[in-house]
């Protein structure tokens, strides 16, 4: 038999077990509570890892449609298409006859008016001649230096010279043919340095700050697989095209030795935007539902990572600007690659563990 005292001291002890079992079950709950978790983005300045890719004509750096300065018949072409030639060379000839007579022509106007002004001068000095009669040897003397001049430069006219280096192109006439002045006869191009030209959209332009250079451009060719030539940037078109709303940009490269790239090929020009330290001031878009307010002005919830999935909470104050079709312009206080947090910030404090997902 037990006695009362043997009784109320088992009592105790079951009443003990109990509590300390259930304090063990709660701490084993809290333990194992799993933690709340929460969406993110990584945030990226606008610019950041911006992708370009365009397809590009290709033109030559420099070009012109050379022509003769008088007429005339075609007496040598002395090149054909895809010939290379240097500057001052001679390309064609046109029948200079008749501008030879007209040299010599020129040439004896130019010694009888001289030979006249030269007696006139002494003549005048004596009276001889009046003043009105000296003023008009001295004009013939003028106009025959000048039309003796002219003779001997149309004369070289006769001759088509290579303005630059280059390659000719294409050739518009042939021998015997009689052409005007400033006809086309040849086309000349130099492909040692190419021009990429590109049509950029208004909404991309305005998206590119003036002076910008730290943007690296590649032109890739599919006929060239694994290679890629760096290009320049040459200019830009600061007129829209009015139908397609386009900006013409114009990159410029070195033609490589071992490949031939001609005027009309195609290229795809891809480049990406490299921060610099003063981009890392820019402005940022963020979304408009992850920019909330409170009494020290606007922050945002970033989460810092501790461990695979795994990160803790912080609370960052902000600089915002206007709204806008991109998010919430942000001028301050968050930085590329960060996490922030875009679904279930209005459950989250400030150093809260949360389990993150990225979007």
């Amino acid at each position: 038999m037990f006695y009362s005292a043997d009784i109320k001291r088992l009592t105790l002890l079951c009443c003990a077990c109990v509590m300390i079992f259930s304090c063990s079950r709660q701490d084993d709950k809290e333990i194992e509570k799993p933690l709340r978790p929460v969406k993110s983005i990584t945030i990226e300045h606008p610019q950041s890892g911006r992708v370009m890719e365009y397809t590009a004509v290709v033109d030559a750096s420099q070009k012109a449609d050379l022509a003769f300065k008088v007429p005339g018949e075609i007496v040598k072409m002395l090149v054909n298409q895809g010939d290379e030639v240097i500057k001052g060379d001679v390309l064609a000839k046109l029948d200079d006859t008749d501008y030879k007579l007209g040299l010599e022509e020129a040439k004896a106007a130019y010694q009888k008016a001289k030979s006249d002004f030269d007696r006139g001068s002494n003549l005048i000095k004596s009276n001889v001649i009046s003043n009105a009669d000296f003023d008009k040897l001295n004009s013939e003397y003028l106009s025959s230096s000048a039309k003796l001049e002219s003779a001997k430069n149309n004369l070289s006219y006769t001759k088509l010279i290579a303005s630059f280096s280059g390659i000719v192109a294409k050739k518009y006439t042939e021998n015997f043919q009689e052409v005007n002045a400033k006809q086309p006869i040849l086309a000349l191009h130099n492909i040692r340095k190419v021009d990429l030209k590109i049509d950029v959209p208004e909404s991309v332009m305005i998206q590119i700050p003036r002076n910008d250079k730290s943007r690296e451009i590649v032109a890739i060719f599919d006929e060239i697989p694994n290679q890629e030539f760096p290009v320049k940037f040459k200019e830009i078109s600061t007129q829209a095209d009015e139908v397609t709303k386009t900006y013409e940009a114009t990159f410029t490269m070195e033609s490589p030795p071992e490949h031939t790239i001609l005027p009309g090929m195609t290229a795809i020009l891809k480049g990406t935007k490299r921060l610099s330290a003063t981009d890392e001031a820019e402005r940022f878009y963020l979304p408009s539902h992850a920019v909330l307010k409170d009494a020290k002005g606007n922050f945002v919830w970033i989460v810092e990572p501790e461990a695979p999935g795994i990160g803790k909470i912080k609370k960052v104050q902000i600089s915002i600007g206007d709204i806008t079709g991109q998010g919430i312009e942000v001028f301050s206080g968050v930085t590329s690659g960060q996490q922030l947090v875009v679904a279930g910030v209005s459950k989250v404090n400030d150093g809260m563990l949360v389990k993150y997902s990225k979007n």
